[in-house]
């Protein structure tokens, strides 16, 4: 069999009491326990055989009585390991090493709980062996069932023991009430209170103090008159000041009930000038009090009080529930960070143990009372930690919660979002940007299980719920969430009136994801299936998004849908934001595909529709390099052909050298006008994008850097090298830590050459080969450059070194 050993054996060896008879029930088991234990000493120093296993176990016993327990243990483990024992004297030994671990802890003031598992165990043993347990048997497995937060198999255990021993059952029956009002079993303890009473032969102070805990469960109910009336009758039977001092609480109580404050008080100081400090309603009445000065709005005091009952009472019952009080008078007097500290501790405290779970609805109705104040405070992040720890006491809370965690959430990105940063440090927004998107796919989330708490309960509340949700994620940027949300809301929702702008939403997302089949999928079926719909016919922008994204295969395919928004459509007039960006994708797409005229002639249309859009930046700049682009292809028209095409017979007649003329003037004359339409509209450009920050989108940066270049490009296009000069100093100047600055210089060489100045022209190639000593290495990356930063090297010490630049 298991040795059994007591946890803390050496520290009971170091407490040993010493003997004496004082400790002792009565005379005669004091002689009879003096010659037996005599014998077991001369049996320890000289075993012999003799005693019979019931001696033996006798012996135990005395140890246990001169408060010796662990001996008592090492013996019984020795009867244990016998070969054989009688069940009865087996039941025997079990019962007695579940009294000596009992009285260990009595002993060494200890209160182990494997120690009450093993008490628990080995009474159970020995019942099940068939020991006619008495009252001490049940009152110790009932003392260990309620260390063990077992208050059911405690009461029961209690009741038991009761029964045994009715002449001292007083005691037993009032654990019987405190645990049935620990566990909120009011019923329960009414019950046991009556029954209690009824005994003719309770003492006065007996009777009082079932009166006053039957007169608060009266109070409880409602049946204040009652209950006062109880407490007037109480008040009689014991004079004792504690019985005076428990009467009071008990009508201080009442009047709380009542919500008369005034009367309340007072009887609660009465009370606590009658009780002792150690006394346990002492704790309830300092609680009180403070409930009753957190009430009247003074909540110094009230902490006052509930600093009280924490610090003097923390393993009262009220102790919990003033925490909880004092960390909501902290919060509300705007020390969050102590008092959010009381409400993790209360959360802590709860979840410890399952029998504390009586002080979960309260907590529950306070941290809702602390979140109110902390939301008014605008202390949003205070507010999430009170909605944490509220949930983690409920794992299953209802519509109203998630209600309120994704109002929270969404509240406390704003507030973020609007709070300053060092726009300078891109790290630092771009943290910012990151926490402010977490918070709102947060808020997003809470108000889709909102939506599915209210399925079937609330249609529309239902809907708006996940609609809200999914604005939410599409903000955050939560491609994946917002997908989820959106198919989701389709499912469910096929016919509804906000499906074509959900799928509007679902195709934008799958483009977002690269998800593009899925995406013009999306696109086509909310364009047949709501043909008349706003949304459908903003899907032709994120459609044709699509195709030009899948390749230029496909640009064709996107034209067509351009084309469809901005002409004849009868549902998007130009005031639209849809038929703008169609008509900006339709010249982009235009530009890229090399037809300048056509991008030209639809960026020109954006200039007249829209004078004042917010992307006249990129506009102006698309609109003249399509200018300069377009000036590149007349060039060659204003060269004068090498020789003349050959003429097939029945062919229109060989252009004359007159008409051959005025074609390349002609061509000659527009490309000096394109080039200097496109060097206006590039200084355009340049003073509308200002200067960049870390908020500027990368394509305008890049926009910005090339409209300084090209500028400089059309002037020494157009011959005009004094102004080419200057824009490119200026531009090599902006960007001196750029390359694109040593392209520049070379044109600046270039353009002295040009004008016959060398010695200005060998200073400037000298300065370009300064600039790139100083150039950082990190800007030569094949990201930013795709020329070494040796290969610019070689190539300004060449044309250094090359005679060119020699004065002539």
């Amino acid at each position: 069999m298991r040795l059994l050993t007591f946890f803390g054996m050496d520290a009971m060896a170091l407490t040993r009491a010493q003997f004496r008879p004082k400790q002792i029930w009565q005379l005669p088991l004091l002689l009879t326990s003096l010659g037996l234990f005599g014998y077991a000493g001369y049996l320890v120093i000289d075993p012999k055989p003799g005693l019979t296993l019931a001696q033996r176990i006798d012996v135990a016993q005395i140890y246990v009585r001169r408060n010796e327990p662990e001996t008592a243990i090492t013996l019984l483990n020795k009867e244990l390991n016998a070969s054989k024992i009688p069940p009865a004297q087996e039941a025997r030994i079990h019962l007695l090493l579940a009294e000596s671990l009992a009285k260990g802890q009595q002993v060494n003031h200890l209160n182990i709980e494997s120690n009450h598992e093993q008490i628990i165990e080995q009474t159970s043993m020995a019942l099940k062996l068939g020991v006619k347990g008495d009252a001490d048997t049940y009152r110790r497995l009932a003392e260990s069932y309620q260390a063990m937060d077992k208050s059911g198999d405690a009461i029961a255990a209690y009741r038991r023991a009761a029964e045994l021993d009715p002449d001292h059952s007083s005691p037993l029956l009032r654990r019987v009430v405190e645990l049935q009002l620990a566990s909120d079993n009011s019923q329960g303890a009414e019950a046991a209170l009556s029954q209690y009473l009824k005994s003719a032969e309770l003492p006065p102070e007996d009777r009082a103090w079932a009166m006053g805990r039957k007169a608060r469960i009266l109070a409880d109910r409602g049946e204040v008159k009652e209950a006062g009336e109880l407490l007037e009758e109480a008040l009689k039977l014991d004079a004792n000041p504690l019985a005076q001092g428990a009467a009071h609480y008990y009508q201080g109580y009442c009047a709380w009930k009542q919500d008369d404050l005034p009367q309340a008080e007072r009887l609660l100081r009465v009370a606590r000038d009658q009780l002792k400090a150690g006394d346990p309603l002492d704790a309830h009445a300092a609680y009180l009090l403070g409930r009753i000065y957190q009430k009247k709005d003074d909540p110094r005091q009230a902490i006052s009080f509930y600093d009280y009952v924490v610090n003097e009472h923390p393993e009262s019952d009220p102790a919990p529930l003033a925490r909880l009080g004092r960390g909501q008078c902290r919060i509300l007097l705007g020390e969050a960070e102590p008092g959010l500290a009381d409400l993790h501790e209360l959360v802590r405290f709860i979840a410890a143990k399952p029998s504390r779970d009586t002080y979960r609805l309260p907590a529950i109705a306070g941290f809702q009372q602390a979140l109110s104040t902390l939301s008014a405070q605008e202390n949003l992040k205070g507010a999430l930690e009170v909605l944490a720890d509220e949930q983690s006491l409920d794992a299953n809370p209802g519509p109203d919660f998630f209600g309120r965690l994704g109002a929270i959430y969404e509240r406390r990105a704003d507030q973020l979002e609007k709070s300053p940063v060092n726009i300078a440090k891109a790290e630092d927004v771009a943290k910012q940007q990151e926490q402010v998107s977490a918070l709102r796919a947060n808020a997003g989330q809470a108000y889709a299980a909102l939506s599915h708490k209210l399925t079937g309960a609330d249609d529309r509340a239902n809907a708006e719920a996940l609609w809200h949700a999914i604005g939410l994620f599409d903000r955050a940027g939560a491609g994946q969430l917002t997908i989820v949300a959106l198919e989701q809301f389709l499912v469910d929702r096929p016919s509804d009136a906000l499906a074509p702008e959900a799928r509007l939403r679902l195709g934008r997302a799958y483009l977002a994801g690269g998800q593009f089949d899925k995406a013009i999928k999306v696109f086509q079926v909310n364009q047949f299936l709501s043909p008349q719909s706003l949304a459908a016919s903003k899907s032709g922008v994120p459609l044709a998004q699509t195709y030009i994204a899948m390749g230029s295969e496909h640009f064709a395919k996107a034209e067509r849908v351009l084309l469809a928004v901005v002409e004849n459509n009868p549902i998007l007039t130009p005031e639209a934001e849809e038929f703008r960006e169609a008509l900006f994708e339709l010249a982009q797409l235009y530009y890229r595909t090399g037809r300048y005229e056509e991008a030209i002639g639809r960026l020109e249309e954006m200039t007249q529709r829209y004078p004042n859009d917010t992307q006249s930046g990129r506009i102006t700049f698309l609109m003249a390099d399509s200018y300069r682009k377009s000036a590149a292809l007349l060039a060659d028209a204003a060269k004068v052909p090498a020789t003349q095409p050959t003429v097939a017979a029945g062919a229109a007649a060989t252009p004359t050298p007159a008409e051959l003329a005025a074609a390349r003037d002609e061509a000659a004359a527009a490309r000096t006008q394109r080039l200097t339409r496109a060097g206006d509209l590039f200084s355009q450009t340049i003073e509308r994008f200002g200067r960049p920050d870390s908020s500027s989108a990368p394509t305008d940066v890049l926009y910005q850097k090339l409209a300084w270049f090209y500028r400089a490009d059309c002037m020494f296009d157009l011959g005009r090298y004094e102004d080419a000069i200057r824009f490119y100093s200026s531009a090599t100047l902006r960007y001196q830590d750029d390359p694109a600055a040593l392209a520049g210089y070379i044109q600046i060489v270039n353009a002295y050459c040009a004008l016959g100045r060398r010695e200005d022209a060998r200073a400037a190639n000298e300065r370009a080969r300064w600039l790139l000593r100083k150039m950082p290495t990190d800007a030569f990356d094949k990201a930013k450059s795709s020329l070494s930063k040796q290969y610019w090297d070689d190539w300004l010490k060449w044309s250094s070194d090359s005679g060119l630049l020699a004065h002539r």
